[in-house]
């Protein structure tokens, strides 16, 4: 399915938008439950940065070879971080969702991206547009992956949500209804 095929109405909005590749070899055995609770989430999206914290040990543990009071301070650094990720609840934890400029529609989206992903992969969105809301774990086929120039690193993502709730497509379409209400009034207002 093209980018410019996808089904409903499609708007291009800053949202809270993360993501993560789940490789072929991953896909089976990282299956996404039907109904992620916040408890799921948190730990799904933070274990990038518990293997973070794994790196910046080791690192921490190569510095301390070379200087005992770098590393001592880098090791109280890394202590106070880890009990500051702690103290987050998961309405907190929603807040810190990177904002990200999508094409959205109910059935997809599409954004711009720094790194080179195979079509054959698979992409997982923590996605947030409505704030009162609980956010939207789910699963994309990636449709396509270009570059926007031959000497950029920047590649367009396009990508087709897979067995998205009907609550959650609700969801979308409303804030897509909302947010071309409040474009249309917008425009109303600067044309008066």
């Amino acid at each position: 399915m093209k980018n410019d095929k996808r089904l409903f109405y499609r708007i291009d909005v800053m949202v809270p938008c993360s993501y993560r590749i789940v490789s072929q070899g991953e896909i089976e055995n990282n299956a996404i439950p039907s109904h992620p609770d916040a408890k799921y989430i948190e730990d799904y999206f933070m274990k990038d940065l518990a293997e973070l914290d794994d790196q910046i040990s080791e690192m921490v543990s190569q510095i301390n070879v070379k200087s005992s009071l770098l590393a001592s301070a880098l090791s109280a650094m890394n202590t106070k971080l880890n009990f500051m990720l702690q103290t987050i609840d998961a309405d907190q934890l929603t807040r810190a969702i990177p904002q990200r400029l999508v094409n959205l529609s109910g059935g997809g989206l599409s954004f711009v991206l720094n790194e080179h992903v195979d079509t054959r992969d698979k992409m997982d969105l923590l996605i947030h547009p409505i704030s009162s809301e609980k956010p939207i774990l789910v699963r994309c086929d990636i449709i396509s992956s270009a570059a926007l120039t031959k000497d950029d690193d920047s590649y367009r993502v396009s990508l087709q949500f897979q067995s998205l709730p009907e609550d959650d497509r609700r969801k979308l379409v409303y804030f897509i209804q909302a947010q071309e209400i409040a474009q249309a009034n917008k425009e109303r207002n600067s044309e008066a």
